[in-house]
């Protein structure tokens, strides 16, 4: 059987910390990649494709745990070492590269929001909005134009046109994303209602299209009642507010809204009590590890015993 220095425990531990991230276990799923990355470092080197990606793992990881507070320098910098790493060892139309772009986009989306200085901040997003069109175009040439990839880099620019008031534009890309996602993906998909959330949001708060918003958050709410994982709390805040703004002018529909965004509240907080004793049972990276290493030694086993 493989040590836990060996790569392919590195490899399981890059897994492992994607199924963290998609659970909200966000600060879990950090220091897991970071002994991932360590691994790759001390076995395979830096130049190399899984430290690159290691890197990239790490940084989305650290990206989505410093949002609240636009933390984001060390999740840059993984980002732009692992976007130098792919660009050194793969040809320039790689999806590889466009992942690396995409997220340096969103850092720089991120830097934008946290900043006081309005010329920098649309510098920032005028950036992102380069990275993510690249994406588009390198997308719909390696994949194609019909695809969950390339609907998520129009939604990407969707969403930098709605933040530098180009209203038009941003309902284009969202609209174009919302069709692939839903000819491409099962209706109320994840990644789909990801999509419909902010075009709702485009209509109830910029463009005054309030029935359509309202519709489409009333849809969206009933598929998010039977998806778990990252961002979905907040797609399910974000169409409560949504529903709140369109029915300003509708006390009795605001009330019932306002009720139903109450109770969810209340069992959102109930839930996340109940979660606590999971963190406990991990609340340190060597008894994680520990566990993960018995069970991989467990899995080994019983393979072999089959043969």
């Amino acid at each position: 059987t493989h040590g836990d220095t060996h790569p392919c425990h590195a490899q399981t531990l890059l897994i492992y910390g994607f199924y963290l991230l998609n659970i909200s276990e966000i600060d879990m799923s950090v220091r897991v990649y970071r002994k991932c990355l360590d691994i790759f470092l001390n076995t395979l080197g830096d130049c190399n494709l899984k430290t690159a990606c290691a890197r990239q793992a790490l940084g989305l990881a650290l990206f989505i745990q410093g949002y609240n507070q636009y933390n984001f320098p060390e999740a840059l910098w993984q980002i732009e070492k692992s976007t130098q790493i792919l660009e050194a060892l793969l040809n320039s139309k790689h999806v590889f590269i466009a992942a690396s772009w995409r997220l340096k986009a969103l850092l720089l989306e991120g830097l934008a929001a946290n900043t006081d200085d309005e010329q920098v901040a649309k510098e920032h997003l005028k950036q992102a909005k380069k990275l993510y069109w690249s994406c588009v175009k390198m997308s719909r040439e390696i994949v194609g134009e019909m695809t969950v990839q390339t609907a998520r880099y129009y939604e990407h620019v969707g969403k930098v046109y709605r933040v530098l008031g180009k209203y038009g534009k941003a309902e284009d890309c969202l609209v174009r994303a919302e069709f692939i996602m839903n000819h491409v993906l099962e209706e109320g998909s994840h990644e789909s209602i990801g999509v419909t959330v902010h075009l709702a949001t485009l209509y109830a708060f910029n463009l005054e299209k309030e029935k359509t918003a309202e519709r489409l958050f009333l849809r969206c709410l009933r598929s998010l009642r039977e998806i778990q994982g990252v961002g979905v709390d907040d797609f399910i805040e974000m169409c409560y507010r949504g529903l709140l703004r369109v029915t300003q002018t509708r006390p009795d529909d605001q009330t019932r809204y306002l009720q139903w965004y109450t109770d969810w509240r209340d069992r959102a907080d109930e839930a996340a009590a109940g979660s606590s004793t999971r963190r406990d049972d991990f609340n340190s990276l060597e008894t994680l590890l520990d566990f993960v290493s018995k069970e991989l030694k467990q899995n080994t086993r019983q393979r072999q015993t089959s043969r």
